[in-house]
């Protein structure tokens, strides 16, 4: 049978990797909801910084060798055998480091029964990592439906065990068994692989030592990248759980959680038509600089509403979702989305640069971000908790935004002051309006949900309908480009 044409399993996997990616967050929204209004916050805290430590540990994302492997041109028995032999000593070494640490992290204090939450989700890493060698080599031969469908089927199978759990008493243990779950059947993929990958069983698989090298040498630089976003999203979780206690690390942890929205919403929305738009205009500076400038539009178009609306509606959000007893994470949410505003312009900064090719630089900025967080992290969460580890991200992300467009003007000619300013307008005027008609409008003796609808109905209508009164020619300009390029793209 004829093998379809490249582009057309470009573009089918990748409608297939969309709908998978919409499912899953489908999915485990409305099951994080149902969990987290089951469950304790020690249970959420515990589980955040079991995960950190698992993580901390885990060797093979460090390592980059898929990405490795799926750049290197030929697909072999050699480059197959060596990717699958450093791929597997990498996912079981995760589990090595995390049981040798484990006295070591004893003596330091920390919870035993966290520490074997710890040793049971780095094996599910490991279970994961073998997962992921199969995923890796459908994918090189562009099969990402298969992978996409597969792991659509069994994500929602993997919350049955932790919801039977959380029934009956099992805390912690309902989310570690979730995680474990579905990384135990992710190595279905490798039934996928047997049945679909025929090509690859015809070469017989061997290791070569400059394969190995040179898979090692690509990878790490990609590694380091992908090791300092691991840090930067959970280092607050051991800051926190370590000098705060898993209680306050619960409730921080829900909190931090809501306040990514604007930035799932980048990253669903424009994210990787983004990507490849930069990448085919990279050479072509006028156009890449309008694209950038309507993409930087686009984002405080999406972003800015939504963090309004997160932190006026915050109690209404929290209560409504999670249930009364998760209250003291209202503020940390008000304070962590004022911050995380700028968090999706830093996420299309990082696509600017990896996409013109500037991979160091793109891990240089998050780097960065680490370094601030780790250093105002300590001392600011010692003396007042949770709050100064919501204080030290925000330094953290301050500081990335400016060197994100540090390196951005150094690239293309993008004034984001020029392009933000009517939408940064339109955010303060909606919340002065807000304010203003607080001693109005007696909006807080209405009930929980007629607040969450006032309350966001007021902040989307009012800024949507500033924004395009102050510009309007402007305004629906860069809208219809913005379309035609997610339409393009």
């Amino acid at each position: 049978m004829k093998e379809p044409p490249l582009a057309y399993r470009a573009v089918w996997g990748g409608i297939w990797v969309a709908l998978s990616a919409y499912w899953t967050l489908a999915v485990g929204f409305v099951a994080n909801i149902l969990l987290t209004r089951m469950l304790s916050p020690e249970a959420f805290g515990t589980f955040a910084l079991a995960m950190f430590f698992a993580q901390l540990l885990r060797l093979q994302t460090k390592l980059g060798l898929g990405y490795a492997f799926g750049q290197y041109k030929e697909t072999t028995g050699a480059s197959v055998g060596t990717y699958v032999a450093l791929e597997g000593i990498a996912a079981l070494s995760g589990v090595i480091l995390m049981g040798l640490a484990f006295p070591g992290l004893r003596l330091l204090g920390y919870d035993e029964s966290m520490l074997r939450a710890a040793l049971v989700l780095s094996v599910a890493a490991c279970l994961e990592g073998i997962a992921s060698i199969a995923g890796t080599l459908l994918e090189k031969h562009l099969r990402f439906e298969l992978t996409s469908l597969y792991q659509s089927l069994i994500f929602p199978i993997s919350y049955i065990p932790a919801f039977w759990l959380a029934m009956h008493g099992g805390g912690v243990w309902s989310l570690v068994a979730q995680t474990t779950v579905y990384s135990f059947l992710g190595l279905g993929l490798w039934w996928v692989l047997w049945r679909h990958g025929s090509t690859l069983w015809r070469d017989p698989w061997r290791f070569r030592f400059d394969l190995a090298a040179h898979f090692l040498r690509f990878g790490t630089a990609t590694g380091l990248g992908q090791m300092a976003g691991m840090l930067f999203a959970q280092l607050d979780n051991f800051l926190i759980g370590t000098f705060a206690g898993v209680t306050a690390l619960g409730y921080y942890d829900r909190a931090y959680r809501m306040a990514q929205w604007p930035g799932l919403l980048f990253n669903a929305v424009l994210a990787r038509p983004a990507f490849y738009t930069y990448a085919r205009l990279q050479d072509d500076r006028p156009r890449l600089e309008k694209t950038v400038t309507m993409v930087t539009w686009a984002i405080g178009m999406i972003a800015i509403p939504s963090a309004i609306a997160v932190f006026i509606a915050a109690p209404e959000i929290v209560v409504l979702l999670y249930g009364e007893r998760w209250r003291p994470s209202v503020l940390f949410l008000q304070i962590l989305i004022a911050f995380f505003v700028v968090r999706p312009h830093l996420e299309n900064a990082g696509v600017l640069l990896n996409a013109m090719g500037r991979p160091v630089r793109a891990a240089t900025l998050l780097w960065s971000q680490v370094g601030v967080l780790g250093i105002a992290g300590i001392p600011l969460t010692m003396r007042w908790g949770a709050l100064g580890t919501c204080a030290a991200v925000g330094l953290a992300l301050l500081v990335g935004i400016g060197w994100a467009y540090r390196y951005i003007r150094q690239e293309v000619s993008v004034n984001p002051g020029s392009v933000l300013g009517m939408p940064l307008l339109a955010g303060v005027t909606v919340l002065a309006g807000y304010a203003f008609l607080l001693q109005f409008a007696p909006v807080d003796r209405l009930g929980l949900l007629a607040r969450l609808l006032i309350k966001t109905a007021w902040t989307f209508l009012a800024f949507y309908a500033l924004s395009f009164a102050l510009q309007p020619r402007g305004a629906w300009g860069r809208a219809r480009y913005v379309w035609k390029l997610m339409r393009k793209a």
